[in-house]
This record gives C-alpha cells, structure tokens and sequence, in this order.
C-alpha cells in the first residue's frame, strides 16, 4: 500500500474570460503541511480578485515513503532442518547399541550435513556401545542422503514430511578398535509422518559384515505464515510457524528483513534476530541470504543457520536448515513479488489526474497495472489534518474516473491509497 504525495490545482472562474484552468506542480521534499499552507495563503489572497474559485491539492507524485504501508500481506514459510536426528540404534542380539552425534563427548542423535564433498552430504560421531560392559567405541561415519527436489521448491524431498521415501544410500565409516569399511543405509518413510526408519550395515569387506544396526530417524520441518509490511528501510514481520506432524512451533514477532543490495529484486536478506520454540527457548541467528529464481518467480530458497537450532542441548547443534518463502503478492503485476519489490518504482506508473468536463472537475486515476483498489481520501485543512475515507475502488481500466464535483469555492485536499 502506498500513499501519492500532493500537487496543487487551482481552479479559477472568471466572469469575463470564462473558465479557465491552471495546473501548478509542487514537488514536496520539505514538510508537506508547511507547503500547502503557503499555497492555500496564495490562493486565498487572490479570491480578492475574482469572483469564485476552488482549490485543489490532488496526490500525484510518488513520495518517498513506504509502498504498501500499513498493509499487512501473508507469505508462506517453511523451514526444515538439514541435519536428521537419529534415536539410539540396535543390532538384533541386544548386545550393542549405537549413537549418532554432532558433539565430542556428548549425545545428541546428528547427522549433520557436510558441503564439497560430493557424493557424500552428512556425517556423524559414532557410539558404539558393549552393553554387557558398558564400554564405549568411538568412530564417524560419512554417507549420502538423497537430495532430489522433485517439486523444485529449494528443499530436498527427503526432508519434506509429505514426501515418501524408500532409498538406499551408501558411505563409509570407522569404528576404533573394530575397523573401517562401506556402510549402507536403507531409509524408509510413509508420507505424512515426521519418523522413519534407517538401517545401517557395516561391512568390513565384500564378504563379512561387521553389524546391522536399525534406528528410528526423525526430521524436523516447520511451515506457515510470515506476515509481513514493507515499511521505511526494509520490511518488518511475524512470523508462526508449527512443526510438521509433530508438537512444535517456531515464532518471531520480530522478523527484519530487506532486499540485497548485490541484487534487489531477487535477493532477500533476513537482520539478525531470535525466534522462540514451544519451550520459550531462544533460536538466535545471524545474518542470512534466501534468493529467488525465475520459475517459479514468487518463491525465496536457500540455506538459513542458527547459532543453535535445538534446544535439547546446551552446546549449539542443528544449526543449519533449508529455508524456503512464497510470496503470492504482487501488485504490480510485474512478475516481482512485494518482498523484494521495488515499493518506489512500483508506484512511480501510478497517477491521479484532473480535468475539467464543462462546469463540472473530475478527478481519475492512470495505473500502468491494473487491476488494483484504491481508497480516495479529502479534508478541508492541512493544519489540523483529518482524514475521510470519501470512496473506495476498483481500478480496472488504465485510466479510470474516480469522482466528478462542481467548484465550491473552497479549498480542498485529496490523497490517494494504492493497494
């Protein structure tokens, strides 16, 4: 939503050279109020000198204020964690147990990505575990997990909760004391269901296998509304996020965001700031970079790290996930979503206009964009402004008439608001 500044028109009805009209443009860098004042002292003076006349002060020329100010509009978030979180794992005799962990001497069940080193993509701390004497083996495992994106909105399949997934992926790994060798992992997942299952075989080599140990996995997704207005200096939001088919939410009533300077129509930069989880536990994150490609042109991808993205430990852990924003609002029509919009340019194709038809003023609106809705605004004084809501509409035509009056002979002010 944006607001047109005003300029002036000054309607003046002559007895002896009939009506005429003259249009005087104020372009209103200082304080509108102080402007339009003098100009009203102006006209009023020359009332002195003919026998009727009417002011006009229209908005037209785009100030440089917010577009869409004050109007909220809804854009989809989801958020899933790129690492998995693996429960205690357990080979078929009951003697052994194995751990997955991000964190030297503690547990924490992750299996947390890993970059440029294709094929593999996660790795983990192993525990291994003798029940019978409570020995502990430690060792890392590094494998693949499947990273296909089949509906192309920036997060893997294997990560979104209403996807499936039957795979088999293969790694290696080391086990202190008991050797090194490939390991296979088979995953398995109904759709619509956050937990799954993994089952790991280490080999030793082609012909003996080491252990087979079955885990329960579990991802991590949160989807929902950021609620956003684009306001001076970049964007504020809100944002209420609940966990995919499990307990858990996410929430921000603090969310800045702006456009990247590198590149402003495609590049949306999220400011420092802290999210909530279900426990009231703080999520702080730093600085972080989404973009938008051309197809589809409305959605936001990339990667989004926390300093800590779990609150189940102290340590920071779970830092990083996929982060992905669909913005539908676009009133432009220009193929730019509002988020990342420029709010100026937007609003620059955007004009009001007046004319005369006979005895009577017509005030009408051009747009470059249609359609869009509008509300017309008039009050009879700058000094102590009020406001009134004269129509609302729906613009459809490139030029539409908006209001047709006859010259009172007093002063008049008007502002337009464009959604």
């Amino acid at each position: 939503m944006g607001f047109l500044s005003p300029f002036a028109f000054e309607y003046v009805r002559s007895a002896r050279k009939g009506p005429i009209a003259r249009l005087i443009v104020v372009f209103l860098t200082a304080n509108l109020t102080t402007v339009c004042l003098h100009l009203m002292r102006a006209c009023i003076a020359s009332r002195v000198r003919h026998s009727s006349m009417a002011i006009a002060v229209l908005a037209s020329l785009l100030v440089h204020e917010p577009a869409w100010q004050g109007c909220s509009q809804t854009a989809e978030m989801r958020m899933a964690c790129a690492s998995i979180r693996f429960h205690q794992g357990t080979e078929p005799i009951g003697l052994f147990t194995l751990d997955l962990s991000s964190l030297p001497g503690r547990v924490n069940g992750e299996l947390f990505p890993i970059f440029q080193a294709t094929p593999y993509t996660h790795v983990s701390i192993l525990t291994l575990t003798d029940q019978t004497s409570s020995e502990e083996a430690l060792g890392n495992i590094i494998l693949e997990v499947p990273a296909q994106d089949g509906d192309a909105d920036g997060i893997p399949d294997f990560f979104e909760v209403n996807f499936s997934v039957q795979s088999t992926t293969r790694g290696s790994y080391t086990i202190q004391g008991y050797g090194r060798g490939v390991v296979e992992a088979r995953w398995s997942r109904s759709a619509g269901h956050a937990t799954g299952t993994c089952i790991f075989e280490f080999r030793l080599n082609a012909f003996q296998s080491l252990a087979v140990f079955t885990h329960t996995f579990e991802l991590m997704e949160y989807f929902g509304p950021l609620r956003y207005n684009i306001g001076r200096g970049g964007v504020s939001a809100t944002l209420s996020l609940a966990r995919v088919a499990a307990e858990g939410s996410l929430q921000s009533a603090q969310v800045r965001l702006h456009r990247s300077a590198d590149d402003p129509t495609h590049g949306l930069v999220f400011e420092p700031g802290a999210w909530l989880d279900e426990f009231s536990q703080i999520w702080p994150h730093g600085t972080n970079y989404l973009f938008r490609g051309d197809q589809p042109g409305n959605l936001y991808t990339g990667y989004f790290d926390f300093e800590d993205g779990w609150s189940g430990t102290p340590e920071a852990d779970y830092r990083t996930w996929f982060c992905a924003v669909r913005d539908p609002n676009d009133s432009d029509g220009d193929g730019i979503p509002n988020l990342s919009d420029d709010p100026i340019a937007d609003f620059r194709a955007t004009r009001l206009w007046m004319r005369r038809a006979g005895t009577w003023l017509e005030l009408g609106i051009e747009a470059s964009a249609v359609p869009l809705s509008c509300q017309l605004l008039a009050t009879a004084r700058l000094d102590v402004p009020d406001w009134n809501v004269v129509l609302s509409a729906a613009v459809t035509n490139p030029s539409q008439v908006l209001l047709r009056f006859q010259p009172t002979g007093n002063a008049g002010f008007w502002r337009l608001r464009v959604y």
